[in-house]
């Protein structure tokens, strides 16, 4: 039996499909063609760490939103504006 969160994430990735996007477990596997866009969507009450999500964008060079943006956007049969949905992301510093 799977996970509620695995469960979540099988109907997401099934949502996400319907609508023509691709879903990429392996960022770094992915890669861009004209008029391609890369969003990460993350569910934060699933990850075990706190921080581990907020990091992410800049790993992926990609939005970060919350996955209420896939929810919203099926819903409203309109991808949505990401601003209300954007997590803030840590900025790296170099020492």
């Amino acid at each position: 039996m799977s996970s509620p969160t695995r469960a979540w994430q099988n109907q997401l990735e099934w949502m996400v499909r319907l609508c023509g996007a691709s879903v990429v477990k392996k960022p770094s596997l992915f890669t861009l063609g004209k008029g391609t866009h890369a969003v990460v969507v993350v569910q934060p009450d699933a990850w075990t760490e706190d921080s581990g999500f907020h990091a992410i964008g800049q790993v992926c060079e990609a939005p970060v939103v919350t996955r209420e943006w896939v929810l919203d956007s099926v819903a409203l049969y309109q991808c949505q504006e990401l601003d209300t949905y954007l997590i803030p992301q840590i900025p790296s510093y170099c020492w």
